[in-house]
């Protein structure tokens, strides 16, 4: 089974074997900038890695690397979960180009046994979800008690959410993400530059020297000072949670998890193991 976790501004792909759960699996990588319309200044350097390319999302050839790391599992279905349809829509053009001779199936709410106690559970992020099952599940599968659990996950938006001790989903709060923050400042202003997210350091020098150390330093405050500040929230506002464990990943996660009051732990690719668990 070929597993897809496709967000706002990247798709991370993965293959377990059946009867298996994702746990340290090779994860590709397509990665893109979620753009802000109003941006008219450069793009900055992104840095990479040999299993991942940077592409816009009407780059097919990139699609087309994806897939043919996959190139002898072609027979195999594919479970993705998807908040950016254009890149889907782009995955099964790819899919389709390369010979795929089974199904995709798309993850719903549907297919996550664990409840949802939210206002409109149906305009929930599937990945919201998926990383709640996710954590939850990593939590309590060993755990000699049900545990709640705070989610959070650090990509385009960080969001930081709660399930409680009997497994509900129990909605979170939704914050802009460190490549968002940084675009958001560049779009907002005449003279600040555009930064990547490596020039973000999980402790920036303090006072900034430069207009770039500056805002690192500003940026690394929102979103660590965010995150803290919520979980802090859940862990004095909840009856018998003060020592709720936090489960942090996403891409940008290692810069909050020095900063995240213990008991916390950083698991990557929470949206993949939650696919993992829902595998038909």
């Amino acid at each position: 089974m070929i597993l897809v976790d496709i967000g706002n501004s990247g798709l991370r792909a993965s293959r377990v074997a059946v009867g298996r759960f994702f746990k340290d699996e090779t994860v590709y990588r397509l990665s893109w900038a979620a753009a802000v319309a109003s941006l008219r200044k450069p793009s900055p350097e992104q840095e990479t890695a040999p299993d991942q390319r940077w592409c816009n999302l009407d780059d097919s050839p990139a699609f087309d690397w994806l897939v043919s790391r996959f190139s002898e599992f072609l027979n195999e279905s594919w479970l993705v979960s998807c908040v950016q349809r254009r890149a889907l829509d782009q995955l099964r053009a790819s899919l389709k180009a390369n010979g795929l001779r089974s199904e995709l199936k798309v993850v719903s709410h549907s297919d996550i046994s664990m409840s949802i106690d939210v206002i409109a559970p149906e305009k929930t992020g599937i990945d919201r979800l998926l990383a709640a099952y996710s954590a939850y599940r990593y939590v309590n599968d060993t755990a000699s008690k049900p545990r709640p659990v705070i989610v959070i996950q650090a990509g385009t938006a960080v969001t930081v959410d709660l399930v409680d001790e009997s497994g509900v989903f129990r909605g979170g709060a939704i914050m802009p993400g460190l490549g968002l923050s940084l675009q958001l400042l560049a779009a907002g202003t005449d003279l600040l530059p555009w930064l990547g997210n490596h020039a973000v350091d999980v402790r920036p020098i303090l006072p900034g020297k430069s207009t770039e150390q500056a805002i690192s330093a500003g940026v690394n405050a929102a979103l660590v000072g965010g995150a803290a500040h919520l979980v802090d929230r859940y862990r004095s506002e909840n009856p018998n949670s003060a020592d709720t464990k936090a489960i942090v990943s996403g891409g940008d996660g290692h810069l909050l998890i020095p900063h995240i009051e213990k008991p916390a732990e950083f698991v990557e690719h929470l949206v993949l193991r939650g696919l993992s668990y829902i595998v038909p």
